[in-house]
């Protein structure tokens, strides 16, 4: 991850019930599979060293975004999450790399456990580092997409592979990786318990403004109450940073979010801003801050133009005309 936007996303995951949320909600469809209390944050850090064929080392290095243990009744299984923003061509092959960098790492613990205890009963699991009881724990990774547009990449190895037609009888004999993708377009918004619910819910209508302000003002009890990394990871999803800003009025000092008055805001600040600049030009450039983040957030164009005739005092003709001059 890097940049704001997988920041937000990393701190959100950071609260081990919006991270399990995010396992039982998609892959296990609401099943309550995970519980938070079962969940140890682990390090995303992954190394490996090894000798190449001239004696010489090796190291291989791989940083995960989220990753936490989760204990079993006498073992435990790995999860971890990979954030994406923008497709990514080769997601099969990554994940498939931090996966199988985790085994080794286990492999390694374990064949080091035993050379210190020098508990090895023969040759064989000397050679192999185990011994024949030994078992991995099991690592579920999960591909979140959180871009706004249609995810266009493979799905799994074999969509990423060339097979000449003459050696397609190699295909049963091949492994494939299946990545665990994750999106708006394919989960069920209900299975959620935490607020995933609403981020998964105005992911889906990211490209219509309207509907986004319906689905808040519908919901006040819930967005007067949003926690702050909620807030956070809404409004860098949704590309409306600027303008959903926590303020005297939108902080309830309860390290909560007044989201109904951060939208209420949205176009009294881009009018404010252009005040700033004096008053002709200011209501130029309120015009244009108004009309960008409107056609951004996917508000319709006359939509745009009555909200432009309403703030700014003007014709429906002149609000039009300046509309056009900021859409693109």
């Amino acid at each position: 991850m890097a940049g704001e936007k997988d920041l937000a996303v990393m701190r959100f995951l950071e609260k081990p019930e919006n991270f399990s949320d995010l396992f039982n909600g998609s892959l296990f469809r609401g099943k309550q599979v995970l519980k938070a209390e079962m969940l140890e944050s682990m390090s995303g850090r992954s190394a490996l060293s090894f000798r190449d064929k001239d004696g010489g080392k090796v190291s291989v290095r791989r940083y995960r975004d989220a990753v936490c243990k989760a204990s079993g009744r006498t073992t435990y299984a790995v999860f971890a999450v990979e954030g994406q923003g923008e497709t990514h061509y080769a997601m099969p092959v990554r994940e498939m790399v931090y996966d199988a960098m985790n085994y080794a790492g286990q492999v390694k613990a374990l064949s080091d456990k035993h050379r210190k205890r020098k508990d090895y009963r023969d040759g064989a699991e000397f050679l192999s580092g185990l011994l024949r009881e030994d078992r991995l724990a099991p690592v579920v990774t999960i591909c979140f997409y959180y871009g706004t547009g249609k995810w266009e990449g493979p799905l799994d190895l074999f969509d990423m592979l060339d097979i000449p037609e003459e050696y397609e009888d190699m295909k049963p004999f091949m492994t494939n990786y299946k990545v665990n993708l994750v999106q708006a377009s394919n989960v069920a918004a209900d299975n959620f318990r935490t607020d995933l619910r609403h981020v998964f819910s105005l992911l889906g209508m990211a490209a219509d403004g309207a509907g986004m302000k319906r689905y808040i003002q519908e919901r006040p009890e819930e967005f007067r109450h949003i926690s702050y990394e909620t807030f956070d990871c809404l409004r860098e999803l949704l590309h409306v940073d600027k303008w959903w800003k926590i303020n005297e009025d939108t902080n309830s000092g309860k390290g909560e979010v007044d989201m109904c008055k951060a939208l209420e805001e949205i176009a009294e600040m881009a009018k404010d801003e252009g005040k700033a600049e004096g008053k002709a030009e200011g209501v130029r450039v309120g015009i244009k801050a108004l009309a960008e983040i409107c056609e951004k957030l996917g508000v319709p164009f006359e939509q745009t133009v009555e909200m432009v005739t309403e703030k700014f005092g003007m014709s429906s003709e002149d609000a039009r005309e300046s509309v056009e001059l900021y859409w693109k």
